[in-house]
């Protein structure tokens, strides 16, 4: 008895299968071949190797959320580091660093004292809620030091940055939101963002647009802002306090309203945002604030040139590590920290290499 193949039909794959699954094809390759290159900057990175001049490490956190906390959900993933993943980073950085306090480690610099080789400074911008809730006690578990550079305007009020009144305007209805002439462009399909990472594609496409358009969209919908937070974004003057006064944590300045401090600003409202915020947290804290954190990372010359004159160092959102032979206290760069990129041994310490 003979018997023959089977043949079996073959379906032609739809428009939207085909694409999904080249898009799932390319992920996959990407994973196979990051990997080992994850593994390679990781043994082999600079901060694994010795340097002939110390050289500095500045990590720049935003927020610590567990997955189960309401706020993880509406937040672009590159602000985000969950808890436990944040207790293993400094536990590792422990072991490849010397971990020092930022101004600390300027002033060391500043006078020509003896410096560690490899340095580590750990940074928060903005001065979050979560970062009381869930990073202090982490901090104060493993007793390391940071530098959290605070929005003194919010800082105690109900406050939101524009991300974050724009995710939550985006769980709108979708006819609502296409009446919106400035935000209509960027719904694909007439679709709100269906995960975070189109979110956050939609945010980088508005930060091209000055603060005050952005405030003034923003507050046109007001009437559509029906999901209220149910705590605010920002801690309050006591907590700030509190963290503050425990000897762990140095507070910086982040500007007021946290105006990105480009060349559409106006310069009255940029000295304000300079010297007003050193002034209110000064009096806030009790303490000198001699540091100062660009929001986004942006500056214009003006900024630069008041910046040197009030503050003593500020940081950037550039990718780098501070090397002691080529060193501008007035745009340190920093390595920005996030679960994605980091929340395994091998991706964080490649995340240190700056390599990937």
């Amino acid at each position: 008895m003979c018997t023959f193949p089977v043949k079996h039909s073959v379906l032609p794959m739809s428009p939207m299968s085909a694409t999904s699954a080249s898009r799932t094809f390319r992920n996959a390759a990407k994973s196979v071949i990051r990997i080992p290159a994850e593994w390679f900057a990781a043994r082999c990175g600079p901060h694994r190797m010795g340097s002939q001049e110390p050289q500095l490490w500045i990590l720049m956190y935003h927020r610590i959320l567990p997955k189960t906390d309401p706020r993880y959900a509406l937040e672009e993933p590159g602000m985000i580091v969950e808890p436990e993943t944040f207790k293993l980073q400094l536990q590792q950085l422990k072991r490849l660093f010397t971990i020092v306090d930022l101004n600390e480690w300027l002033e060391a610099k500043t006078s020509n004292s003896e410096l560690p080789s490899r340095a580590c400074a750990i940074t928060f911008d903005d001065g979050w809620l979560d970062n009381y809730e869930y990073a202090f006690p982490i901090l104060k578990q493993e007793n390391i030091r940071a530098t959290l550079f605070a929005v003194s305007d919010m800082i105690g009020t109900n406050r939101q940055f524009w991300p974050n009144q724009l995710s939550h305007l985006l769980q709108n209805d979708p006819n609502d939101l296409m009446e919106m002439d400035w935000l209509r462009p960027y719904l694909i399909s007439g679709e709100p963002p269906s995960n975070r990472e189109s979110l956050a594609r939609i945010i980088n496409e508005l930060k091209h647009f000055p603060d005050n358009q952005l405030s003034d969209w923003l507050d046109s919908a007001q009437n559509l802002f029906t999901q209220q937070q149910t705590k605010p974004a920002l801690m309050n003057w006591e907590q700030l306090r509190e963290m503050a006064d425990s000897g762990l944590v140095t507070v910086g300045s982040h500007t007021c309203n946290h105006f990105r401090l480009r060349e559409d600003l106006p310069l009255e409202v940029l000295e304000a945002e300079l010297s007003e915020s050193k002034k209110k947290l000064e009096a806030e804290l009790s303490r000198e604030i001699s540091l100062f954190c660009y929001p986004n990372g942006d500056l214009c010359e003006a900024a630069l040139k008041r910046i040197t004159e009030i503050y003593k160092a500020a940081v950037t959102t550039q990718t780098g590590i501070n090397s002691s032979s080529e060193f501008n206290p007035y745009q340190l760069s920093r390595i920005g920290i996030h679960e994605d990129r980091s929340n395994s041994p091998r991706k964080f310490q490649s995340r240190l290499s700056t390599w990937l």
